[in-house]
């Protein structure tokens, strides 16, 4: 009896040292107090701690059915399924590192991709630079590959957007669409150009992708609308570009 009211306890505190870890270290990532690395090195101790409170939660949870009692079921309630999300949510962002191929740079048009000009002095200090990487070899199943090569087959869904509008109704809709985007700051738009640009910060540590959209004329009636977006950081993005290409894309049909 004992046993299982201090299970509950343990997976109860558990849950929240684990889950304060993990806030501080994405809050303090996202307000720039340490970089990103610091961050994951915090984050570390708030997944072990998950992975206990989970562990304490299931016997707790075990002990309860098999002597039909409820005793310490508050904390152990809360502590299992708070220590399952906390743990969730990183492990997820591992599994996502493993299964993603290492590029951080996704455009639609891959020979011509839309280029940086007002986001240059905002990504002063970044790692990863502003020049498109298509042609940029990467190793990835133990082979050198091009990074548009790479992109194609990860993401070959992602391509550009052809629309039988005129190229000035196309960048208009283009531009409000952008400004309905969670997380987005445009930072310029320019109907003469075509050309709109924006930031776009993750609210899980507060990774930014800088993003290019160019509309042009296609045909004789038609106009082209073609999006990049391109971490600041970080050379495996876990598919966080290609998420953004893709919601953007659906958002502006």
């Amino acid at each position: 009896m004992r046993a299982q009211r201090f299970a509950a306890i343990l997976s109860f505190g558990c849950f929240v040292l684990g889950a304060l870890a993990g806030l501080i270290a994405s809050n303090g990532t996202q307000s720039r107090f340490w970089d990103y690395d610091t961050g994951l090195t915090i984050l570390a101790p708030a997944v072990v701690l998950a992975l206990i409170g989970s562990l304490a939660g299931l016997v707790w949870i075990s002990s309860a059915l098999r002597r039909n009692d409820s005793q310490g079921w508050r904390y152990g309630v809360f502590g299992l399924a708070g220590s399952l999300i906390t743990a969730f949510i990183p492990l997820n962002q591992l599994r996502l590192y493993v299964i993603s191929p290492p590029i951080h740079d996704i455009s639609t048009d891959v020979e011509y991709a839309p280029p940086f000009i007002a986001l240059l002095p905002l990504r002063a200090g970044a790692t990863n630079g502003p020049d498109y990487d298509g042609m940029k070899l990467v190793q990835y199943d133990g082979r050198k590959t091009h990074v548009a090569a790479l992109q194609k087959k990860a993401y070959p869904d992602i391509k550009t957007d052809g629309e039988l509008k005129k190229p000035a109704v196309l960048f208009w809709h283009a531009f409000e669409t952008a400004k309905r985007m969670s997380g987005w700051d445009i930072v310029s738009f320019d109907e003469k150009t075509g050309m709109i640009e924006a930031a776009a910060t993750s609210p899980w540590f507060g990774l930014t992708s800088d993003v290019a959209i160019r509309v042009k004329p296609a045909g004789r009636l038609g106009a082209r609308l073609d999006i990049r977006s391109k971490s600041r950081i970080g050379e495996n993005d876990m598919g966080m570009n290609a998420a953004i290409v893709r919601d953007y894309l659906k958002a502006v049909k």
